[in-house]
């Protein structure tokens, strides 16, 4: 996986400051350039739901503060951008060679505004849900968008991929992000892989089977069998705590079709409380 171009959505609450970070270490660790995009509400789809209400002095008005509103947020987003941008030393505008990023926003609906333009990417950088509760634009940019994603935490101050642990349950989305995360992988210097017999009945025959595939990439790495606990998410999470890891790859999906993370359950705990950035 080759990473040249990067697409970040922004949802405008009091963290677009660090996620316009997180994604721009992101973007300077692959040397590659960054999308943002912020998506605003079209004031002429409300004015189109009702005739009657729309041509009125209080809906002009009322719509008129909105507008201003809404002009002010973008104008301060786009400073925020800025001012990052600056202080992280990338520059703005596509610029061939060296790590770069642009700032958009849009009128649309936001879940559909995104999953558009998530498609023109090598790879999806989305901050964790708030309280780790996937909503339907993290499902439109990270599920959606057939992309690998890399999910931030809501504040990350470096990023690095020295130190990856892998949470192997043996499905067709595991599968996947481990071949897809191979260049990410080649550049580790510690790469430890976990399993559990609870979620993976073949988790002992995995470990030769996992090592020896690495092996053909001249990836070297770790072997462990974990115990899970009663709250899905909690085993990983202690796992990536105790090993001081700096990335975790995992899978999207879970055993039952739903969108679940590594040794089964939600993603909520997991991505609720993560100090690290996942691959998925």
């Amino acid at each position: 996986m080759n990473i040249k171009k990067i697409f970040c959505p922004l949802v405008n609450n009091d963290e677009i400051q660090n996620h316009i970070y997180g994604g721009l270490l992101i973007a300077k660790e692959f040397g590659a350039h960054i999308d943002f995009l912020s998506s605003q509400i079209d004031l002429e789809l409300i004015s189109n739901l009702d005739m009657t209400i729309s041509r009125s002095n209080m809906f002009e008005s009322l719509k008129g503060a909105f507008a201003t509103e809404l002009n002010e947020q973008k104008n301060k987003n786009y400073e925020i951008f800025k001012s990052v941008c600056k202080e992280l030393g990338v520059s703005i505008g596509n610029v061939a060679g060296v790590p770069s990023a642009n700032f958009e926003t849009q009128n649309g609906i936001r879940s559909r505004v995104y999953e558009y333009e998530a498609k023109f990417c090598d790879l999806v950088v989305s901050a964790c849900p708030v309280h780790g509760e996937a909503t339907s634009t993290f499902d439109a940019t990270v599920i959606n968008s057939g992309k690998n994603a890399i999910i931030i935490p809501n504040e990350m101050k470096k990023f690095s991929m020295d130190n990856i642990l892998i949470g192997w349950n043996g499905t067709t989305s595991i599968s996947r992000s481990l071949t897809n995360s191979i260049n990410i992988l080649k550049r580790a210097k510690n790469i430890h892989i976990i399993v559990t017999k609870k979620y993976d009945d073949t988790a002992l025959n995995a470990k030769s089977k996992l090592l020896e595939y690495l092996k053909y990439h001249d990836i070297n790495a770790t072997f462990e069998v974990v115990t899970t606990t009663n709250i899905p998410g909690e085993a990983l999470l202690e796992n990536t705590l105790k090993g001081e890891f700096d990335m975790v790859i995992a899978s999207s999906y879970g055993e039952n079709g739903v969108k679940e993370i590594f040794l089964g359950g939600s993603t909520k705990h997991f991505l609720e409380n993560t100090p690290v950035p996942v691959f998925m």
